[in-house]
């Protein structure tokens, strides 16, 4: 089990990495146009996942459904001004931008993380591994990349404002 120390000294050595790394976390200008780039990059995906849902792929179809979250949750950091050419990074910073400034629900947050480490688990390990589970996060995908959809459409001048200065906070306070 770990201690706070050592789970809080984790986060700290996450977010250090990724403000560090030349394709880490940087904060931008907000970008409507890729924006909108990524939200149909999402959708392309869901698109290809029904074709693989029809063929039975098991590895396309985690594959495009994790991309399809992934450009979505994407478009939501462009939305805001958040560059990040670090999958993993881009993931880490979703809980304390969006989640812990209740901007996203903790379950968004979640889902992307587990089907990062199932497309992960599968890719680079065992190819029969967790077939329900491939299957259960590609019904999840659609209903996932809507709720993410309404919330880049919605989201406030305000909102926006808070996050990026909170990631202000994290990168002074890390670096």
């Amino acid at each position: 089990m770990k201690s706070g120390n050592t789970t809080m000294k984790k986060k700290k050595d996450n977010f250090t990495f990724c403000f560090k790394k030349t394709k880490g976390l940087r904060l931008v200008e907000p970008n409507s146009n890729l924006v909108e780039v990524y939200i149909r990059k999402s959708k392309s995906a869901l698109n290809m996942l029904d074709s693989a849902k029809e063929k039975q792929e098991n590895e396309w179809i985690l594959d495009t459904s994790y991309y399809a979250k992934y450009f979505i949750v994407y478009a939501l950091f462009r939305k805001v001004g958040i560059k990040s050419g670090i999958h993993d990074c881009t993931i880490f910073a979703l809980k304390p931008l969006f989640v812990d400034e209740s901007i996203i629900c903790n379950e968004i947050y979640e889902e992307l993380k587990k089907s990062k480490e199932l497309r992960i688990d599968i890719l680079y390990y065992d190819k029969s591994f967790g077939k329900e589970q491939i299957i259960e996060r590609a019904k999840i995908a659609p209903e996932f990349c809507l709720e993410v959809e309404e919330i880049i459409e919605k989201i406030s001048t305000e909102q926006i404002k808070r996050v990026r200065e909170k990631f202000k906070v994290l990168k002074n306070s890390l670096i």
